[in-house]
């Protein structure tokens, strides 16, 4: 019974964080999107306001893992694949956008000076 209490705190935390994680993410994307109308310049604030889309995709399968519907070994081995590589092109796409984005903060710092 305790086993099972910690496995539901686990995964509700995962879910939890994948929420808090991806409103993050969509809240910079609305930020980038505002320099982009502001200073005519491509942000790529589409790319961090979806490519976070695949953490919650991770926290969803996990939850589908953990359910007692799912029974079969080689089942939870595919989710768990399935949400890993979901979660690891959602931080690749993540990582792209924020790093177009900071080049063109850099950019307008340049004219500051």
């Amino acid at each position: 019974m305790a086993v099972d209490l910690m496995q539901l705190y686990t995964n509700m935390s995962a879910v939890a964080s994948g929420i808090f994680f991806w409103a993050a993410f969509l809240i910079f994307g609305f930020i980038a999107r505002r320099y982009s109308t502001v200073f005519k310049k491509a942000t790529f604030y589409t790319a961090l306001m979806i490519a976070p889309s695949g953490i919650l995709l991770y926290s969803v399968l996990i939850m589908i893992k953990s359910s007692p519907l799912v029974k079969s070994a080689a089942a939870n081995a595919a989710i768990q694949t399935t949400a890993c590589g979901l979660l690891f092109l959602s931080a690749v796409f993540c990582l792209a956008g924020i790093l177009k984005f900071n080049s063109l903060l850099n950019e307008l710092l340049k004219y500051k000076e």
